[in-house]
């Protein structure tokens, strides 16, 4: 331990104990501080927060008198520990020129005699990215290891607060300025602290064996808010909404790679991402150890939680084809209904058709086994950690998995025809097996006691899947990752049908959209898309989405006698999911996908409608009657020509969000109608990375 001089100019770290009742514990942190090994000068600064129990102020006057130049006590009115720590760390760098961090030490926690050290030494070692520095948790009281270990996870981070007040903060993000909020005066002002940062750019790191001590109680500040968490989360979510926004949610999801692991059999290699252009590359070996140390050590989404499996050379033809992204996305969604997921496939012989789901799909019911209809499986999708949940079955194969709780099917068996398939496709069934075999050879000789002897948290061990993060946020069980952290906005162009009409009207748009800097996706909502060779290179990415059709009885309502196509619950769910992600979604030839915007508009998704331009057989006057109903859902409605233009008016569209997009066989002049041309009105916004 150094000296510290009486002028505080070569302290380097100042730990931060604000002080309120519990003396005999205040001096008992206090002797953990004092007690620091370090290469380097530090100080202790105790702020009083206004505390009426005389005992505080005598251990506090105490310390001070016995450690003169190492311990500094404030005494403030009382305004909350945010508050305390605040007064706490403005002094710390008024007091100290060549202060580099601050130790935030609550007054009944404590600390090894190395934590300075090792936190401090981290912290300089870091680049400029790092703000703070975090522990494990050893719980005493009610004993309990919390592991916080593995890579800095900003996307689980805005779900669960796993570092701890007891942290070391840096002095490059206290001069951002970033202070704790003095509104939160019922606990968890900590995690709105680190979440302020993860905001301004900083990340955390965790360093392990710090030594820090937590005083777990059974009545305490956090117990308190536990017991009322959800006004306290809806604050902190309420201060922060760009960063618990969808698009910024899909963000950090891309950047830990944690959606989809895609084991090709033909090399042995497992691909793990959840956009396609951020991909970790794995051995088996090394995915299945990924995968069981998942269960075993936290490090969240370092392991993706659906397993697809398929061959690297129909991998590379989808994605060349822009549909490897829709196709992954088809089989989540499958996923959500059903254990298995299995797909053969063949080639599109029909020149218009880039591809087709076929509609002979068989579901097979909840059975303890089941057989595959087809001996030709191409594709199969499985939820990784169902798969390890029964690694113990040392002859674990397809056949054998067990249904999965919770899941309204066994398998769901698809058939895919697409454009230039691999015409040597092998079966992937042998591949799938060998793999299960690998993955219950290696779990029998997992050891638990190879990482800590103490049982860490069981709410952090597990394979990351979607599931655990939308529902909480935006009620709905996942987001298609359609890249929307990427440099320019993004636009989903919405078919109700895959009709080669609503297609062109789609490319046309597409291409408009590019000029205008903007980014095109094509999102059919059909089994089927009709689109010539040549003809998709303005979509960045083709999304079918076939399963309401395939998979579910149609139905429709009547609003003012024009029938409604409907989607059921899960249907919608799964639609919904699919644009939620995008800036802008834009209903080309109406239909079902009016009844989607409402929902996405809430999401922050500019809606518009096209009204003229692909409706196919449906009269005028039924599709401007079908967009009525669904007139408030909408941003901007375009229309075509001067019929349907007074039809809009007559069933009573404000004309401030009617707009003109010519066609080419359009006879309406904007300027003689009052209404604006549709692509001057909206310019691109100003797309963002994920914080």
């Amino acid at each position: 331990m150094h000296a510290t001089s009486s002028d505080g100019a070569d302290v380097k770290v100042a730990v931060i104990v604000p002080a309120y009742g519990q003396p005999s514990l205040t001096a008992e942190a206090l002797h953990t501080a004092l007690a620091q090994v370090t290469d380097f000068n530090f100080a202790v600064v105790i702020v009083n927060d206004g505390c009426p129990h005389p005992e505080t102020d005598e251990v506090c006057q105490t310390f001070a008198a016995t450690c003169p130049g190492r311990i500094f006590y404030l005494h403030k009115r009382n305004g909350g520990l945010s508050a305390a720590r605040n007064s706490g760390i403005d002094f710390a760098l008024a007091a100290f020129p060549d202060l580099e961090a601050v130790y935030l030490l609550d007054c009944d926690n404590r600390i090894g005699p190395h934590l300075l050290q090792r936190l401090l030494t981290a912290l300089r070692k870091a680049d400029a990215s790092i703000g703070w520095a975090y522990p494990d948790v050893d719980k005493f009281g009610f004993a309990e290891f919390a592991d916080t270990s593995g890579p800095y996870s900003p996307l689980e981070h805005l779900f669960r607060n796993f570092c701890e007040a007891g942290s070391m903060v840096s002095r490059r993000m206290l001069d951002a300025p970033l202070r704790f909020d003095t509104e939160m005066r019922q606990g968890v002002e900590d995690w709105e602290f680190w979440l302020h940062g993860l905001e301004r750019g900083f990340r955390g790191m965790h360093v392990a064996d710090a030594g820090f001590a937590y005083r777990r109680r059974g009545e305490s500040m956090l117990v308190a808010a536990e017991r009322d968490f959800t006004p306290i989360l809806r604050y902190i979510r309420n201060r922060h909404p760009r960063l618990f926004g969808i698009r910024n949610v899909l963000a950090f999801e891309t950047e830990a790679r944690s959606r989809y692991a895609i084991y090709h059999p033909d090399t042995g290699l497992v691909r793990c991402f959840t956009g396609e252009n951020d991909v970790t590359t794995l051995t088996v070996s090394d995915y299945i150890t990924r995968l069981l140390r998942a269960r075993l050590r936290p490090a969240y989404g370092h392991c993706p939680g659906q397993l697809v499996a398929m061959s690297s050379s129909f991998c590379e033809a989808l994605a060349a084809q822009s549909l490897l992204a829709g196709v992954l996305w088809t089989l989540e969604r499958g996923l959500a209904r059903s254990t298995v997921i299995t797909c053969s496939v063949r080639d599109q012989t029909q020149e218009d058709r880039l591809l087709a789901w076929s509609d002979g799909t068989i579901v097979q019911e909840q059975t303890d086994r089941f057989r595959l209809a087809s001996d030709q499986t191409h594709i199969l999708a499985v939820e990784a950690s169902f798969l390890v949940e029964h690694a113990s079955l040392r002859t674990l194969d397809l056949h054998t998995l067990p249904r999965q709780p919770g899941k309204r099917q066994h398998a769901i068996e698809l058939d895919l025809a697409v454009r230039a398939a691999p015409a040597d496709l092998e079966p992937i069934d042998e591949g799938f097996t060998r793999l299960c075999r690998d993955i219950a050879t290696a779990g029998a000789g997992a050891n638990p006691a190879d990482w800590k002897a103490a049982m860490p948290n069981m709410y952090r061990l597990q394979a990351a899947l979607p599931r655990d993060l939308y529902p909480e946020l935006f009620n709905l069980s996942s987001a298609f990752p359609c890249g929307s952290s990427d440099a320019r906005p993004l636009a989903a162009l919405v078919l109700a049908s895959g009709r080669s009409e609503s297609v062109a009207t789609a490319e046309r748009l597409a291409l408009t959209l590019i000029e205008e800097g903007w980014e095109a996706h094509l999102v059919t909502i059909a089994s089927e898309l009709a689109l010539a060779p040549g003809r998709a290179e303005c979509f960045s990415q083709i999304i079918a989405l076939p399963l309401p059709e395939l998979l579910s009885r149609a139905w429709t309502r009547s609003y003012q006698g024009t029938p409604m196509p409907c989607f059921d619950h899960l249907d919608t769910d799964d639609a919904i999911s699919t644009l939620a992600g995008y800036h802008r979604a834009v209903s080309v030839d109406g239909g079902v996908s009016h009844t989607l915007m409402g929902a996405l508009r809430r999401l922050k998704v500019e809606t518009w409608a096209l009204l003229g331009y692909g409706e196919g057989d449906q009269a005028t006057s039924e599709a401007v009657n079908a967009c009525a109903a669904f007139e408030q859902a909408y941003t901007h409605i375009a229309v075509s020509n001067a019929e349907i233009l007074r039809l809009c008016r007559a069933f009573g569209m404000p004309s401030a969000k009617l707009r003109y997009w010519a066609d080419r066989s359009t006879d309406l002049e904007c300027d003689g109608f009052g209404v604006k041309p549709l692509l001057e009105s909206a310019t691109a916004p100003k797309s963002r990375q994920a914080v």
